[in-house]
């Protein structure tokens, strides 16, 4: 229960990580990570994004991970690799993230709502914002990477 949103430059999400929606209770993490030339961030079960960071780490060589979900599980990990090449979506049935032909993208619980709000021009640090406010399983901060170091 996530919303990770990039677009060619930068990637955003929220911080919030749902243990149990029946009781509530939740804490804040990090979802997205800048390594080498690439930043990635992921949403699912949390085992299953930490195994696909630790794979995004080796440059996704083999073997891949071992997934806890079943891909058709509501809790699938899902993720999105930015790179110079551009974006790239990861799901648990491809062998490596597929090259996406989009100048942005958004995913998790509040992946439609990001979407939107970048159609209409937000940032994807702002899309983040706009999906945090209308779902309960997204929230502050914002996290925000960028592909280049901004000069100075």
């Amino acid at each position: 229960m996530t919303t990770i949103a990039a677009d060619l430059e930068t990637m955003a999400s929220d911080s919030k990580v749902t243990v149990d929606a029946h009781s509530g209770t939740s804490y804040r993490a990090t979802k997205i990570v800048k390594m080498k030339h690439m930043i990635v961030g992921a949403c699912g079960d949390g085992g299953d994004c930490s195994r696909f960071l630790e794979w995004a780490e080796r440059d996704f060589k083999l073997p891949i991970p071992k997934w806890k979900c079943a891909p058709a599980d509501d809790d699938s990990l899902l993720a999105l690799v930015l790179n110079k090449d551009g974006l790239h979506a990861f799901v648990q049935t491809d062998p490596a993230p597929e090259k996406m032909d989009e100048p942005f993208f958004a995913v998790g619980s509040g992946g439609k709502a990001a979407r939107v709000a970048m159609r209409l021009g937000k940032t994807p640090e702002e899309a983040v914002l706009e999906a945090i406010a209308v779902d309960d399983h997204s929230g502050p901060p914002v996290q925000v990477l960028t592909l280049k170091d901004k000069a100075k």
